[in-house]
């Protein structure tokens, strides 16, 4: 990432009382640093010309790093933190499309993991759901006072 957590704070006025930081700018700005990050980085595969998919997640993880040192910014001045939600808001938009323009293999496997996973608790939801209709027959109930 080009910026330090402490320069998108103050690029974004996010640890001032009273303001509300333009989110949707500060994902672009941080994704197109991530891109730029990953763009410069050294660590190439010679035959396909791409960064090495070690280096990507690396590149992945120093992005949550700062993330959450930005988070951490904003709650020492007494804001609330960033939400995990905006960070999965530039996982998908960044991340994730870089994932799947430069390592199509590892997208694929992901993907198929994640179709069969769904497809083994599809599986089970028919069981899951008759589960849930007999619930009431087994509750206890109240005994009567006599």
């Amino acid at each position: 990432m080009q910026l330090s957590a402490r320069e998108y704070c103050e690029l974004f006025r996010m640890d001032e009382p009273r303001y509300n930081f333009n989110r949707q700018e500060f994902i672009k700005k941080f994704g197109l640093d991530f891109i730029d990050s990953c763009r410069l980085n050294k660590n190439v595969n010679k035959t396909t010309g791409y960064l090495t998919y070690k280096a990507f997640k690396k590149e992945v993880s120093h992005a949550q790093k700062v993330f959450n040192e930005i988070s951490s910014e904003i709650q020492k001045a007494g804001k609330k933190p960033l939400s995990k939600g905006l960070f999965n808001v530039f996982y998908a938009t960044y991340v994730i499309v870089a994932r799947k323009s430069l390592y199509k293999e590892v997208q694929a496997k992901i993907d198929h993991k994640k179709l069969v996973t769904e497809t083994q608790w599809a599986a089970l939801k028919p069981l899951q759901d008759k589960l849930h209709s007999d619930e009431h027959k087994t509750k206890n109930k109240p005994k009567e006072k006599g």
